[in-house]
């Protein structure tokens, strides 16, 4: 008698993807990141307007700390796209960070009163300021009052 005869097939598994199919996926992925593309780079240039503002509300906190601290009046003006804390009677920077289109806080400001002001050791300054923080999409303010509350408006 003989022994039936069994056929194996050796079956082949697919390792990997098809050229086409890569491509399909790449197409899709380059049509998604298109779409959106846009709405991250403005969501980016907002994040950089509240970052600085949120540097220029904590400089103007820091700032009155640094008077009553000091017991010396502290100057805050914009100069040069420096926005700086200086000891009133000696001209001496005391901090500056560096706004600008090049800069790592990415956003123009604008002073009122352009001048900046004088806070003294009580923490009162001599006036109110408001200082505007601009990018491409959006202007936020940042404000500090003449007896030295500061907010974002």
């Amino acid at each position: 008698m003989s022994q039936p005869h069994h056929t194996t097939r050796i079956r082949r598994t697919r390792a990997g993807f098809s050229l086409i199919e890569m491509l399909v996926v790449v197409t899709i992925v380059g049509i998604l990141l298109a779409i959106s593309g846009g709405a991250i780079g403005r969501q980016i240039a907002r994040d950089r307007v509240m970052r600085s503002a949120t540097v220029v509300q904590g400089m103007l906190t820091e700032a009155s700390q640094l008077a009553v601290r000091r017991r010396a009046p502290v100057r805050v003006e914009f100069n040069g796209g420096v926005l700086q804390i200086l000891d009133r009677d000696t001209n001496t920077l005391i901090k500056g960070r560096s706004f600008g289109p090049t800069m790592d806080l990415r956003a123009t400001l604008s002073l009122s009163p352009s001048g900046g002001i004088t806070i003294f050791p009580t923490g009162r300054a001599n006036s109110g300021i408001r200082i505007s923080v601009s990018g491409p999409d959006l202007t936020t303010v940042v404000s500090r009052t003449a007896t030295g509350i500061v907010r974002r408006e």
